[in-house]
């Protein structure tokens, strides 16, 4: 039997306390262990450059060099997979949504309690596991091709579903929308807690459309980005006279994903044919099934492609269950949403 190398992870954290914590999660995962940990930005760089580890757990906040300077540094010296670990505050949840933009694959939140030190021992491993077969690992040139639809612009509505690598997806999409963008975009995205509303902020000061993050009853209108808010599940319904948000509870849905993009994208039926659902970079296949009832109602299925992907995951199954015509490059996507002759 062939016995894989385990992933080797620094884990780089202020705190004695957490960075102990992280280091017992990963170690007792079969196919990982630590190779060293580091107390500051500083010591982090030197250490990834002395050690060069498959992966790096970063906090965000700490003295010295703050995990943004030290993210940077690393990116630019030998780019590495690298998940943040951030503590919910506005302060942290702003430097870490740059460090995604910046180049970081996930987040994960410091942990409250001992449920929050649980669902950290759940997802972390996940994490590392997606972040070491990420797309930064693989250099790849994507293509220049520009995609045309094979129908008229038209549509009514626009939803999207992404995970991990969503949020610097997201941060090259949504500014590179037209001010007279024809149709609202309802986004959801797999984050912790805490980070849908500085996102929003974060995205609406880039952009020439508004972004928000969603309310509940809220009414969609054209030109308009709406972020589902994680912790809770955000759908899509017609009245007589208006598109309006709801948001739903946790137990909506049993799908540990919150907000789930096949909640949202069940939601979006009632729209179509006139709708264009886009899946972007995620591990897993949230939002297959929910593309599935669209494509079968008329609706339009755009999937990212494997080489701009941090995680071909999502779009992966929507592509070999043959719910679009073929993935396009990110490039591709901000070409054909931005390009006035698409519309």
């Amino acid at each position: 039997m062939i016995v894989l190398p385990k992933l080797r992870v620094l884990v780089v954290d202020d705190s004695a306390f957490i960075r102990q914590l992280l280091v017992n999660i990963i170690n007792a995962a079969d196919d990982m262990e630590v190779v060293a940990t580091a107390a500051d930005g500083s010591e982090a760089v030197r250490k990834a450059r002395e050690l060069k580890p498959d992966v790096i757990t970063m906090d965000v906040a700490m003295p010295q060099m703050s995990g943004l300077t030290a993210l940077k540094e690393i990116m630019a010296e030998r780019p590495t997979p690298i998940i943040m670990v951030s503590s919910l505050t506005v302060e942290g949840a702003n430097e870490t949504l740059q460090a995604l933009e910046n180049g970081a694959i996930d987040v994960v939140a410091k942990p409250k309690g001992t449920l929050g030190m649980r669902e950290l021992a759940d997802v972390l491993p996940q994490k590392l596991r997606a972040a070491a077969s990420s797309g930064l690992t693989r250099q790849r040139t994507p293509s220049e091709r520009r995609y045309h639809s094979s129908r008229p612009w038209n549509y009514e509505l626009v939803v999207m579903g992404c995970s991990t690598g969503g949020p610097a997806a997201l941060h090259k999409i949504i500014p590179a929308l037209p001010a007279d963008f024809p149709a609202p975009v309802v986004v959801a995205q797999h984050i912790p807690i805490g980070f849908t509303g500085p996102m929003a902020q974060r995205l609406d000061q880039q952009s020439q459309v508004q972004v928000v993050e969603a309310t509940h009853q809220q009414s969609l209108r054209a030109g308009c980005v709406y972020i589902a808010p994680s912790g809770s599940h955000t759908a899509i319904k017609r009245e007589k006279d208006r598109a309006a948000i709801s948001i739903l509870p946790p137990e909506h849905s049993t799908s540990p994903l919150r907000p789930s993009v096949n909640v949202l994208f069940f939601s979006a039926l009632p729209f179509a044919p006139r709708v264009l659902a886009i899946v972007l970079t995620g591990m897993g296949q949230d939002g297959l099934e929910g593309a599935k009832e669209l494509h079968r109602a008329g609706a339009e299925i755009v999937a990212e492609s494997e080489e701009t992907c941090v995680v071909y995951g999502m779009p992966r199954v929507v592509v070999e269950a043959g719910l679009t015509e073929r993935a396009l490059s990110l490039g591709e996507i901000v070409a054909f949403l931005a390009s006035p002759v698409n519309r």
